[in-house]
């Protein structure tokens, strides 16, 4: 039998994760938690869709809280930084 996919991460449940960061101090045991858990939120979004998909939901966490939007992409960025382009990350076709 073959193991079923996750469904890719929503907004929604990103959204939800970087309030958790938002809501503790970066060296928080919890904040590390729920940056572990966008990590893994982001290599199922890339698995599902590839960069596309993560630009999609750093749109949709920036559109949610405008005055927001760069705290949130930072923490989407950090948190994502071995799968985006860019130096550091892992190079795209």
């Amino acid at each position: 039998m073959i193991a079923a996919l996750p469904d890719p991460p929503t907004p929604a449940s990103i959204l939800t994760l970087i309030q958790g960061v938002e809501r503790h101090g970066p060296a928080a045991p919890a904040a590390i938690a729920f940056r572990s858990a966008l990590f893994r939120a982001g290599l199922e979004a890339d698995a599902a869709g590839g960069l596309a998909a993560l630009d999609r939901l750093m749109d949709a966490a920036a559109a949610a809280d405008p005055d927001r939007a760069d705290a949130r992409t930072a923490i989407l960025r950090a948190a994502w930084a071995d799968l985006l382009p860019g130096p550091g990350g892992r190079a795209r076709p």
